[in-house]
């Protein structure tokens, strides 16, 4: 067994921080947390002397076959990408233990999740949608993907009118995914201000009702409000990005924030990948709309998650978890609730809290040690010293010095 003592638990539930604590680590799994815990003489030990204990962060929205470089743009699989190796390692070296993946190349991701999940290759934990549903000539693949044949033809299912959208959803089901994504949007920033095709909301209604047929969660990609209240009215269990650069459907009305307090959904507003995108030329900035937007939510008491779109250019992995933390503060979260939302807010959001995303006794050992307090400056979130995933060490620039 393994003791981290003298911690300042930041425990991802929200509540308040505890000095003083002892964690427990036996195998993958924490079985003591508290303060008047006997420690063995001959236990292995690790006196934190106060520095911050919390529970892994986790990436809510990432494409592993994706690139955060220009030098690789679009989407790959697995063997193409070495494993997704760089990105990966990426996410562990920020304290990244668990990323949703919405949308890379199938059945390559489900099968490497599986193998990482087993433990036999080192990585973050992984959901994954495996492909998404997108409306045929439509966003993104015939837009930022440029109608790739490659991606349209591994990391998406297109739909038209003749499609039997339930036998579509249940080949995802049967594959293996996590959960059902598909997308609300006719944005098409690449030829803006032109509009690229639709699913129509008949469309959306069979998807939403076939995913949760078979026990799936549905994510939702959005690119403005009036999208983000077509999901709402589906039945969206999380809803993907707010305002996106190229969108143009920017009023928050009384009716949607009421919809989306009133109804279990979540918004992973990604504000890093639009605020590092909102520089296109020829097409307005939005990100300040943005952030009044979220500050609404987070003063509305709107459930939010933590995810990022990396796997797109200009959103680093792992690090941008960061980002969109200080970015959730700059909107009106305390840095508790940005860290309880990246932690044990989003494993809700998964479905995944009764195995990780706090530090309890039963939970995963997914753990990080911070060198410097976030509740003081949530930029030292930054500040990783160890990470653990399943109990294991992967990140140590703490025993090491």
């Amino acid at each position: 067994m393994l003791y981290f003592k003298n911690a300042f638990l930041v425990d991802g539930t929200g509540q308040n921080p505890q000095e003083g604590i002892t964690v427990v680590v036996q195998g993958k799994t924490i079985v003591q947390v508290g303060r008047d815990i006997s420690i063995p003489e001959d236990a292995q030990v690790i006196d934190l002397k106060g520095k911050p204990l919390l529970p892994g962060f986790s990436d809510a929205h990432t494409h592993l076959g994706g690139s955060d470089s220009l030098d690789r743009p679009g989407l790959s699989g697995r063997f193409a990408s070495y494993d997704y190796a760089q990105n990966r390692e990426a996410a562990l070296e920020w304290g990244v233990t668990a990323v949703r993946s919405a949308g890379d190349f199938t059945p390559e991701i489900l099968e490497f999740r599986d193998e990482v999940n087993e433990g036999k290759i080192r990585s973050p934990r992984i959901l994954a949608c495996g492909r998404f549903i997108q409306a045929q000539n439509g966003h993104p693949g015939c837009t930022v993907f440029s109608a790739d044949q490659n991606i349209l033809d591994n990391a998406m299912v297109l739909v038209n009118e003749q499609t039997d959208i339930e036998t579509e959803v249940k080949k995802l089901v049967d594959a293996g995914v996590d959960l059902i994504k598909t997308v609300i949007s006719d944005d098409n920033k690449m030829d803006y201000p032109n509009s690229a095709p639709r699913l129509s909301n008949e469309q959306l209604r069979r998807i939403a009702d076939a995913a949760h047929k078979y026990g799936k969660r549905l994510m939702v990609h959005v690119d403005d409000l009036k999208d983000m209240a077509d999901a709402v009215a589906i039945g969206a269990d999380t809803i993907e990005h707010t305002i996106d650069v190229g969108s143009s459907n920017h009023e928050l009305t009384d009716e949607l924030l009421k919809a989306l307090t009133s109804r279990d959904v979540w918004v992973v507003p990604s504000m890093i990948a639009t605020k590092n995108h909102d520089v296109m030329p020829g097409i307005p900035p939005v990100y300040a709309i943005l952030e009044e937007v979220v500050r609404e939510f987070v003063q509305a008491g709107v459930k939010i998650g933590v995810g990022c779109d990396s796997g797109i250019p200009f959103v680093p992995y792992g690090e941008c978890v960061h980002l969109e933390m200080e970015l959730l503060t700059h909107a009106g979260m305390s840095p508790l609730a940005a860290i309880t939302a990246a932690t044990g807010g989003n494993a809700k959001m998964f479905g995944q809290e009764h195995i990780f995303g706090t530090v309890e006794p039963g939970k995963a050992a997914d753990l990080v040690v911070l060198g410097s307090n976030p509740l003081q400056d949530i930029k030292n979130t930054r500040d990783i010293k160890m990470v653990l995933r399943d109990g294991r060490i992967m990140v140590d620039k703490l025993l090491s010095n």
